[in-house]
């Protein structure tokens, strides 16, 4: 949490010396210009301009006494109260005004996430705008970091299939779970998530247990369709490969042979 106010109020569109300004009459009021420059630290030369944008602005009001003038804070509640009004009906202004001027975006780059923490809420919000389907692929210990979104999509009929390797339990969704070897879990502790939504989205990426994961994030339909495809007939190859028996080594082309030995492997008794 940022306990800096001067640094929040500059990042909400105040000068340095606004924040400074209204923050030292926050904590004495009322006071004169000169009085002020003292407390903020704001040099004289420049007090009375601020004050003059922070009256304009709404967070300061003049008192006349005497034959003085003297300055106080908007109560920071009612102040920010009154901001976070204009806020709200600039966006939704912005929010009519922009779309007229909107084209159809070309969506078919990829984007790059770095972090953790943003490629979790990147799939958060793609699961919140799922709308018909969600195909996922994760390890058991990244399901916590979307559980709450799926169960969410679940409660709004969006159809749900979660693959994954261990013992996973989550109503209303379809879980494909494979059991693996030990040898066969060492090869896939690195793996991060894989979604799909909606025939539309895909994410993909590293394994979410360090920070510095990195993912990739498309709605090129091709790439989509590649990851889905994926998704929803890769659980199939080792009881595909267990059902050719010794057909396969007939079948299967010398350098995909490993790739394929290592399917058959990942699938043990459960």
């Amino acid at each position: 949490m940022n306990e800096d106010p001067v640094g929040n109020l500059v990042k909400l569109g105040f000068s340095e010396y606004e924040a400074k300004a209204y923050v030292a009459l926050l904590r004495k009021s009322p006071v004169t210009g000169y009085e002020l420059s003292k407390l903020s630290g704001v040099p004289r030369s420049m007090i009375y301009e601020v004050l003059g944008k922070l009256t304009a602005r709404g967070a300061a009001m003049t008192l006349r006494a005497g034959s003085g003038i003297r300055y106080a804070p908007v109560p920071a509640s009612e102040f920010l109260e009154q901001l976070h009004r204009e806020h709200e009906e600039l966006v939704d202004t912005l929010k009519d005004g922009l779309a007229e001027f909107a084209s159809a975006p070309n969506l078919d780059y990829v984007w790059n996430i770095e972090g953790r923490d943003n490629i979790v809420g990147r799939a958060q919000e793609m699961i919140a705008q799922a709308k018909d389907r969600i195909y996922l692929s994760l390890l058991p210990d990244a399901l916590p970091a979307v559980l709450d979104a799926l169960k969410k999509a679940i409660g709004r009929g969006v159809r749900v299939v979660l693959y994954t390797v261990g013992d996973v339990t989550l109503p209303g969704a379809n879980v494909v779970a494979t059991p693996v070897s030990e040898e066969a879990a060492s090869r896939v502790e690195n793996l991060g998530i894989i979604l799909v939504i909606d025939g539309e989205e895909v994410l993909i990426s590293e394994s979410l247990t360090g920070i510095g994961a990195q993912g990739s994030w498309t709605s090129n339909s091709l790439l989509v369709f590649i990851a889905e495809h994926h998704l929803r007939t890769d659980p199939y190859l080792p009881e595909v490969l267990e059902c050719l028996g010794e057909r396969a080594a007939d079948i299967i082309r010398d350098e995909d042979r490993v790739l394929f030995a290592r399917a058959r492997e990942s699938r043990i008794e459960a």
